[in-house]
């Protein structure tokens, strides 16, 4: 079913196509608010006292509208080219990718849920970037089998979660890169409890634990919508250079994830109604006491 719609949506002009995204992301947030209360209560906990109720309103109401275009251009990715690519999508700060992979020892991409993170990733692999990305199923059979499908025609490499540590250090040894989008509730048994706006989150390790053990470089990468629709900047991050405080590695690892938050908040202060405001991203605040948290951030329990 996802294959014709995708047909019929690739046959619009991208500007009409667009427009329907936006327009029936809205249709949505006004007639069936499925998780409107969380973005609601999510966009309060960043911006309690720094917006005001309309701004924080615009932002939930934008967020849905930026869904809605997100899976037009999902619908539409079939049909893209690596000079369709070149045309819709700018990178920026694309030598600081090039320098991290010159260093030899693999290369991993700290991303988040801004914009359209697998226009993103699909991108770079049809523009010969080598990319793998640890996969995670979709509960809906349909759109795991479209998405996958179409990641793989563009040359972006599925992880499966079998021996997938394994994968990807195997990957980084040949100096391969390796995104992880980190700023999305995790269980205990694949996070650590960190900062994240001020309140209590878990957050993927794996970025700085994959780093500090295997020396791969980091490098922080953002897409945001700008400018005519449809149109998208992928901008790449200075590389993150990691930081030894402790003598202890598991320190060391919350130490540098605790420093890549700070990096996604400002990207979400930059463009706040980009951001996927629909998920849980606070349980762990909201219900602390079935989790580790750090001596140094009890303090915000309170909070």
């Amino acid at each position: 079913m996802l294959f014709q719609l995708s047909k019929i949506a690739s046959l619009a002009p991208l500007p009409a196509a667009i427009s329907i995204g936006r327009f029936l992301g809205l249709m949505i947030y006004y007639l069936l608010p499925i998780k409107r209360r969380i973005a609601f209560q999510n966009v309060e906990r960043v911006f309690k006292h720094s917006k005001t109720r309309r701004e924080k309103r615009r932002i939930v109401r934008n967020c849905y509208a930026q869904l809605g275009m997100y899976v037009m251009e999902l619908l539409r990715l079939p049909m893209l080219t690596p000079e369709l690519s070149e045309d819709l999508i700018e990178f920026q700060g694309y030598e600081h990718l090039d320098a991290a992979f010159k260093r030899g020892k693999g290369v991993i991409i700290a991303a988040s849920h801004m914009d359209n993170i697998d226009y993103a990733g699909c991108s770079m692999a049809i523009r010969g970037i080598p990319i793998s990305v640890p996969a995670r199923e979709i509960k809906w059979a349909p759109a795991q089998k479209f998405i996958s499908e179409v990641r793989s025609r563009t040359g972006v490499i599925l992880l499966p979660r079998q021996r997938v540590k394994e994968q990807i250090k195997e990957l980084l040894k040949q100096n391969q890169s390796v995104t992880f989008v980190v700023d999305q509730h995790m269980s205990q048994r694949r996070a650590i409890v960190c900062e994240f706006f001020g309140q209590l989150a878990s957050t993927s390790s794996a970025p700085a634990r994959f780093a500090l053990e295997n020396g791969a470089a980091i490098v922080p990468g953002v897409i945001f919508r700008k400018g005519k629709p449809g149109h998208h900047i992928l901008r790449f991050e200075p590389i993150f250079e990691l930081e030894t405080p402790y003598e202890d590695l598991t320190l060391n690892i919350r130490h540098n994830t605790e420093r890549l938050n700070r990096i996604i908040e400002g990207w979400i202060l930059e463009q706040p109604e980009q951001w996927l405001w629909l998920h849980r991203r606070w349980k762990v605040h909201d219900h602390p006491n079935d989790w580790d948290i750090p001596q140094e951030l009890l303090h915000l329990k309170e909070r």
